[in-house]
């Protein structure tokens, strides 16, 4: 399924109890923010930008996608970054698929081994 918002796509695919997420945009190449903690962040957001942009995103308020067992939360602030924000519950992978960074999101934890 693929979600349109604001500036940005998802492209969503639900398999084997997971669910994944790839952010893309017509402006550019996606970057995935991590390990940067601002003082009004949430421990349970995911933030994405658009690499080397020279025009300005518009923001857009908060909207809640629900995919089957699933529900997550989108915003795009000032600043032109997409948050996505999830239940702290689920457990959050980050891997390259075709290259792009995609989110995978699940309620139990995967095996160690």
């Amino acid at each position: 399924m693929k979600v349109n918002f604001g500036a940005y796509s998802l492209k969503i695919h639900e398999l084997d109890n997971k669910l994944s997420v790839q952010v893309s945009s017509e402006l550019g190449e996606i970057e995935m923010i991590d390990n940067q903690h601002r003082s009004y962040d949430f421990p349970n957001g995911i933030c994405f930008r658009v690499k080397d942009i020279d025009s300005q995103i518009e923001p857009k308020g908060l909207k809640r996608f629900s995919f089957g067992e699933y529900t997550f939360i989108l915003g795009i602030n000032y600043s032109g970054e997409l948050f996505l924000f999830h239940s702290v519950k689920l457990y959050i992978s980050k891997k390259l698929i075709e290259g792009k960074n995609t989110l995978t999101l699940a309620f139990l934890t995967e095996p160690k081994m």
